[in-house]
């Protein structure tokens, strides 16, 4: 972290990625979410400060620390997709589960009934 870093305004957008980060990493996606309303208060101040700025007139840590802050975003971003491409995947196997799975019993001579096409004689034991 750049000096620039410690105004109020970059600090407390990093503390905040930095918590999603964190969230993110130990699959608490659902937890993450709920800080998008801080996260996009804290996104509006630093936008407000970079607009304002004259960042080519800006010194280098102020850059760096934009940078920075930048970069946390755009690994945050990937680590959501990595969960979302997860939670895409165990829901398509689940379908592929669900659609597949056989519901019925069996004959003596071991062939399967369908429960829909069964017709009574259904002895229960436990």
């Amino acid at each position: 972290m750049t000096t620039a870093m410690t105004d109020p305004v970059f600090l407390r957008l990093a503390e905040v990625l930095e918590q999603e980060r964190e969230l993110l990493l130990t699959g608490q996606a659902a937890r993450a979410a709920e800080l998008v309303e801080e996260k996009m208060l804290a996104l509006q101040d630093f936008e407000s400060l970079v607009e304002s700025a004259d960042l080519r007139a800006a010194p280098l840590v102020t850059r760096q620390a934009i940078e920075f802050i930048i970069q946390m975003a755009d690994e945050n971003a990937v680590h959501m997709e990595a969960i979302r491409n997860g939670i895409r995947s165990a829901i398509s196997r689940l379908e592929r589960i669900t659609s597949s799975a056989y519901v019925g019993s069996y004959k003596k001579d071991g062939a399967q009934i369908s429960f829909t096409n069964a017709t009574g004689a259904f002895s229960r034991k436990a």
